[in-house]
């Protein structure tokens, strides 16, 4: 009460009300869900960009071929347990320098109904002769 009486109204409240903490709490869920959904994803390519990297210092300055490279880039697959690609998805062009190795791929992951989540990676290697 005031000095007067009349009782003391509060200005500005503070705290959240629960529907915004239910707001609040949806978005971060969702938020959460998203990043559990593509962390495989970024591992996984985390283990290919290794793989390249790998199979560029190994076989650059020897004279390699389009077969040694595909049969390194396999038993890094198996040694690595990649389990979604093989070789054969590795583009391998013939370059001045040696060979040009490129894995560009993307996955997909169902988010809610049909929505999904989409990841797009593009890593390449050079080997040198």
């Amino acid at each position: 009460m005031s000095n007067l009486g009349a009782p003391v109204m509060r200005h500005g409240q503070r705290g959240v009300t629960f529907i915004s903490f239910i707001v609040i709490a949806a978005f971060v869920a969702s938020y959460a869900f998203a990043v559990l959904k593509i962390t495989p994803f970024y591992l996984e390519q985390m283990k290919v960009s290794r793989i390249l990297t790998d199979v560029e210092t190994n076989l650059s300055g020897s004279s390699t071929t389009l077969a040694k490279i595909r049969s390194a880039i396999n038993k890094r697959l198996d040694i690595e347990m990649v389990r979604g690609m093989n070789a054969l998805d590795f583009k391998i062009k013939k370059s001045k320098n040696g060979y040009t190795v490129n894995a560009q791929y993307e996955r997909r992951a169902a988010y809610f109904g049909n929505l999904s989540l989409v990841v797009s990676f593009d890593k390449s290697v050079e080997i040198k002769r």
